[in-house]
């Protein structure tokens, strides 16, 4: 059985579905139940290998008690709080409690359980402005953290380091890179939506995008690529996981200028124009400290991933996601 936390959210409910079409059996948690969309999403017989239970991460003895009623082998831990750096100071122990003591519990749990994976859900913005937004980024390359969310996600991978030492089991840490895609949309844990998200939902609704950072770029990342490269990592052979880190991305950036004409392909009636002032734009992708692409060399040479969506096949994707589920949940 694979325990996936978060499994509500954005990315969870994209990793459930790959986990139920490879035949596995999840357990899935997180505080909220699916949306009921996802009712379609998932099928019937998928579900039936799905037993869904609403827990919070920060609870130590519920999770311990999780542990001990179902036979988890695997864990691919994603239950966070997402927050913008301006929310720092408001939601400063909330952030703490549950992206870093949450991943603490289900760390502790783990080593008195048979389980034989963990897979954390980390950040390319440990990497910070690394990189400048040309220059190819490592596994190796230092920390710069910006913000509270970033600085709980450095915590949960040391802790994830020292539990990995202790050889109970393998740990993957997997710094996912700019995600979008199928199922992103406003929940109790995550309010700030994605500049695609954004574009996307403006090109339905007819508003035309007024954008300031035509040449902003980010590791633009279809979710389903991040969830497909993080089930390789629970399931790839042990002599194969040479690295405790790995960098889950496309492996190059995109720009918004080519995002908007992309965009524009696949919704002819979508308007938008590049605007020089922040003060005269209704969508702001202008970036002040732009992030390096990350090299995806490990993830490709162990676990033999491969990206299967460019920016022109991602949007082809996300719009026909968008139009079947995406307006019905916001």
């Amino acid at each position: 059985m694979i325990l996936v936390t978060g499994a509500t959210g954005f990315y969870g409910i994209n990793v459930v579905k790959e986990l139920l079409s490879a035949g596995h059996t999840v357990l899935a948690v997180d505080l909220d139940g699916f949306p009921a969309a996802a009712d379609r999403f998932l099928s019937e017989g998928e579900t039936e290998r799905m037993t869904f239970v609403s827990l919070d991460v920060r609870d130590r003895d519920a999770i311990a008690d999780l542990f001990e009623r179902f036979p988890i082998e695997r864990v691919i831990h994603a239950g966070a709080v997402t927050v913008l750096a301006s929310e720092d100071e408001e939601k400063a122990r909330l952030v703490m409690e549950v992206n870093a003591g949450g991943t603490f519990n289900l760390l502790e749990a783990s080593m008195s359980a048979d389980v034989e994976r963990f897979v954390y859900i980390s950040s390319s913005g440990v990497y910070g402005s690394r990189g400048a937004g040309v220059v190819p980024l490592h596994e190796t390359t230092p920390y710069d953290p910006m913000g509270l969310y970033v600085a709980a996600k450095i915590y949960s991978e040391l802790l994830c380091r020292r539990f990995d030492e202790f050889g109970r089991f393998r740990v993957a840490v997997a710094r996912i890179g700019s995600p979008y895609g199928p199922w992103e949309r406003p929940t109790g844990t995550r309010h700030a939506m994605g500049l695609l998200h954004r574009l996307i939902s403006m090109a339905f609704d007819g508003e035309e995008a007024r954008i300031y950072g035509a040449d902003s770029t980010r590791d633009w990342t279809h979710m389903r690529d991040i969830a497909r490269a993080t089930v390789d990592l629970a399931f790839c052979a042990p002599d194969r996981l040479r690295h405790l880190i790995y960098n889950v991305t496309t492996g190059m950036n995109v720009s918004t200028g080519c995002i908007a004409a992309a965009l524009k392909r696949q919704i002819p009636s979508f308007s938008y124009v590049f605007v020089d002032r922040a003060e005269d734009a209704n969508v702001i992708a202008h970036l002040p400290n732009p992030r390096g692409p990350l090299d995806i060399t490990r993830l490709t040479e162990d676990c033999g991933f491969s990206p299967e969506f460019d920016i022109e096949k991602g949007l082809a994707d996300y719009v026909a996601w968008y139009e079947e589920y995406g307006r019905a949940i916001g």
